[in-house]
């Protein structure tokens, strides 16, 4: 990605790329690796929710699992804030960029951080692209994630985690084109929003990713409209709403 920010770009796409890649210095290693004993990782498939499309105001939502991923290995992730109860990581491993809809075929990895169980798991994805009215559109997702749940709900004991492939798509009328350096250009944003039952209690819990062309010194790169393609060295990077940063 150019160091100088070319003539006509809007100030807040540079801003949202600055903060992923600023996100990035906080990487490490997974801290459950560190904990996770032999046959506690255990492998969740996503079931194929109904083809249905969601209104235009809404994200895409989750179109099931692609056959056969092999994802590829990824710049390590942003480590998440402490505290959180939840570690998530989410691994792009590709994306097709088509005249009717864009596809994105990812892994997300989750881990149980919590001293306690988590059980009856429920993963809500979405996917948009970055525009000037992102962080509503977030904090909308979160408030009501008005999509199905990505498969089967699930327990994860405490320290244990487990992964999921994860196909999203949307459609081409929804994406918000950036003109940059005269051609057409887009930054996907994946919403994650978890649902657990606690004791007695049901706990919610989310996480944000922007996703692009593997780049340089731990930035994403764009991600071109002005053809079609299919780009395979991606990755993601942790994404603060500036609400979420204030606080």
């Amino acid at each position: 990605m150019p160091a100088t920010q070319p003539a006509g770009t809007p100030g807040w796409l540079w801003m949202l790329i600055g903060a992923g890649a600023t996100a990035l210095v906080f990487g490490g290693i997974w801290a459950l690796q560190r904990r996770r004993r032999a046959g506690e990782l255990e492998e969740y498939e996503a079931a194929a929710p109904a083809p249905a499309l969601p209104p235009p105001a809404m994200p895409a939502r989750p179109v099931g699992p692609p056959p056969g991923i092999a994802p590829k290995a990824a710049p390590p992730p942003a480590a998440a804030p402490s505290g959180e109860p939840f570690e998530i990581i989410l691994r792009p491993a590709r994306i097709e960029v088509t005249e009717r809809d864009i596809v994105l075929e990812c892994e997300l990895l989750i881990g149980n951080t919590q001293a306690s169980a988590a059980e009856n798991v429920r993963v809500n994805m979405a996917m948009m692209t970055a525009s000037p009215d992102q962080d509503r559109n977030i904090a909308g997702f979160h408030a009501n994630p008005m999509v199905d749940p990505a498969g089967t709900p699930f327990d994860l004991a405490a320290g244990a985690g487990g992964r999921m492939p994860m196909r999203l798509a949307l459609p081409r009328e929804l994406i918000h084109v950036v003109e940059v350096a005269g051609r057409p250009m887009f930054v996907p944003l994946v919403m994650i929003e978890l649902k657990w039952r606690a004791g007695i209690s049901i706990r919610r819990f989310g996480a944000d990713f922007m996703v692009g062309t593997a780049g340089q010194g731990g930035k994403v790169g764009l991600i071109w409209l002005d053809r079609n393609q299919q780009a395979r060295e991606l990755a993601a990077t942790r994404y603060l709403p500036r609400q979420a940063v204030a606080a």
